[in-house]
């Protein structure tokens, strides 16, 4: 099943999981080909982790399997309720890995070249900047400013008030900048110190 997408239209996938709940099996793939990306991307944004987002993924779309029936489109939209589903399963995980606020090291990668690089080096320290942030800043600023929801999607998915939503962006957004500003200091002091020990050997060879 191929379907045309149309701009801030929810109604492709509320037609998608109406027919699903239904029991057209290829409704689910084509579900799953347009919110997939979605869903990965708010996981990996969260933990840091491109395991964790696969399995949290995994997860999200087996539930939407069983209980596409259950969503309700009055509450929102399609989107905003794979994000809610999704959110669950990471608290859950974060809780049980107890990974709340670790910074775990980056996954190795090969890069093509030196513009590459240094582009992932910056989402790297976006990605361990967010993995910082108390996590009610961190989910609220990848729903947001990640995602793309509006704030008020993101107070359906988070289950708080809109002005909660404004307040923890704002405090986020705060947050984040120190945190990234620091990462800078510390990329530049760790480029210093690479230069004097290669300059430092090049005198004694």
């Amino acid at each position: 099943m191929q379907v045309t997408d149309s701009t801030g239209d929810d109604g492709i996938d509320f037609k998608l999981l109406a027919d699903l709940a239904a029991g057209a099996e290829d409704a689910f793939v084509e579900l799953y080909r347009r919110r997939q990306p979605d869903v990965y991307r708010f996981a990996f944004a969260m933990a840091r982790s491109r395991t964790f987002a696969q399995d949290v993924t995994q997860e999200v779309f087996l539930n939407v399997l069983e209980n596409a029936a259950r969503f309700d489109g009055a509450k929102g939209s399609v989107r905003a309720w794979l994000f809610g589903c999704a959110r669950h399963k990471i608290l859950d995980r974060l809780r049980l890995e107890r990974r709340w606020t670790d910074a775990m090291p980056p996954e190795a990668a090969e890069f093509d070249h030196d513009e590459r690089l240094f582009a992932d080096q910056r989402v790297e320290r976006l990605h361990a900047a967010l993995a910082r942030l108390p996590i009610e800043y961190r989910e609220a600023l990848v729903l947001c400013e990640i995602q793309e929801l509006s704030y008020a999607e993101t107070a359906g998915v988070l289950g708080c008030p809109l002005g909660t939503v404004r307040s923890r962006l704002h405090r986020g957004r705060a947050l984040l900048l120190v945190l990234l500003d620091e990462a800078a200091e510390a990329a530049v002091d760790g480029a210093a110190s690479a230069d004097r020990t290669l300059r430092t050997s090049e005198v004694c060879s």
